[in-house]
């Protein structure tokens, strides 16, 4: 049994930023915005957005390069991780990614 399963539908913020490594890996890194709405007081909508990076590998990178363009409505199938780098300040960063199974264009 998997517990560690994410269900994420959005919008693409920028098309997806593909790397290779030196081992000629693919990897596609994918900004996916979901919007919520929270009501206060009475009948006043406040709408808020959450930025999610979204990594795709091998495969899944190569669909994310040919499918998804900025504004593209994504589902995404995959896990969530978390991972530390060290920022141009030299300070330790720990950052929060979904890491692609499965990806869905939803506007075809």
């Amino acid at each position: 049994m998997r517990n560690n399963v994410v269900q994420l539908t959005g919008y693409v913020g920028d098309s997806p930023k593909i790397f290779i490594s030196k081992d000629g890996v693919k990897r596609a890194i994918i900004r996916v915005a979901t919007h919520s709405q929270i009501k206060y007081g009475v009948d006043k909508p406040v709408f808020g957005t959450t930025w999610h990076e979204v990594v795709a590998w091998d495969k899944t990178a190569d669909l994310a390069e040919r499918s998804f363009v900025k504004g593209s409505h994504i589902l995404v199938w995959g896990s969530l991780g978390y991972r530390k780098y060290v920022d141009k300040s030299g300070l330790l960063r720990e950052v929060a990614e979904i890491k692609a199974n499965s990806l869905n264009n939803l506007d075809r």
